[in-house]
């Protein structure tokens, strides 16, 4: 629902580079769709193309088997309001791979779209748009180089003002978590050149504290690799390579279990042992 919301919001206002990217085109004229039923209808984004035109995206973060019926569903409804067939496309941004279906076939009905994985889109393209909206889809799109788009962005948003700047960083740091950057988000944060409360956002006091916890946690992984390690080796004797590269990649639980049969186990092989 986090990437659904941020997303949504970056297309109250239809990213005009992406647009072109998508369709070819840009919007005319932004129209307000929402169909009351036993359940609220609300396309993601109906648009007026400059050609004339009706144009429908949906935005989707996770594979739905169920989209086809969906888009189906608000084919009939805008074809009813507007008396044309809109072109539809579904904008796919979720981190797996794109497996949801496009089509419907019966011997009755025969029913199509595109579906997009945002990730065949050049990134380069948004990050040059002067659209801020542009240049934050970017992050999901195909990228060179991620760190290098991640430093251009927080660029742009440094020269927003402190309101504007909240709100961009808070996109940024939620959507960054569909290519797992939170990493490098967090790291080139912390460079930029001016002051951010982070205290006083919830988006980036939850990103930054989850990277506090990161370290915490591997921090505590590697001592007890090592200590383990140690008690091993006064054992068992020098430790081969592949035991070294197994306590290298254990987790505390793995740790904790080996460390329970170091002194029952009459081998090395047996304490190191996967269950």
């Amino acid at each position: 629902m986090r990437y659904d919301t941020t997303l949504k919001t970056l297309f109250q206002a239809p990213p005009p580079q992406l647009l072109q990217l998508l369709v070819g085109g840009q919007a005319r004229t932004m129209l307000s769709v929402e169909y009351p039923t036993v359940q609220m209808r609300r396309p993601d984004l109906v648009v007026r193309l400059t050609d004339g035109r009706l144009y429908h995206l949906e935005l989707q973060s996770t594979n739905d088997p169920a989209m086809p019926w969906r888009m189906l569903e608000y084919f009939a409804l805008l074809c009813q309001s507007y008396g044309q067939a809109p072109l539809q496309q579904v904008l796919y941004v979720g981190e797996a791979p794109l497996t949801m279906p496009a089509r419907l076939a019966y011997p009755t009905l025969a029913f199509q779209y595109e579906s997009i994985d945002i990730r065949t889109l050049d990134g380069a393209a948004l990050l040059t748009s002067p659209s801020l909206e542009d240049n934050i889809l970017a992050l999901l799109c195909r990228l060179r180089n991620p760190r290098v788009a991640v430093q251009h962005l927080l660029a742009r948003i440094a020269g927003l003002v402190e309101t504007a700047r909240a709100d961009a960083l808070a996109k940024l740091v939620i959507l960054a978590g569909l290519r797992r950057l939170h990493p490098v988000v967090r790291e080139e944060i912390q460079q930029m050149p001016i002051t951010i409360n982070i205290q006083e956002n919830p988006f980036l006091r939850e990103i930054f504290e989850e990277g506090r916890q990161e370290g915490r946690q591997e921090g505590r992984q590697e001592e007890g690799s090592v200590l383990l390690g140690r008690l091993l080796a006064h054992r068992f004797g020098p430790l081969p390579p592949w035991a070294q590269q197994q306590l290298a990649g254990a987790d505390l639980a793995a740790l904790e279990a080996w460390g329970l049969r170091l002194f029952e186990a009459t081998s090395l092989e047996e304490v190191l042992r996967t269950p």
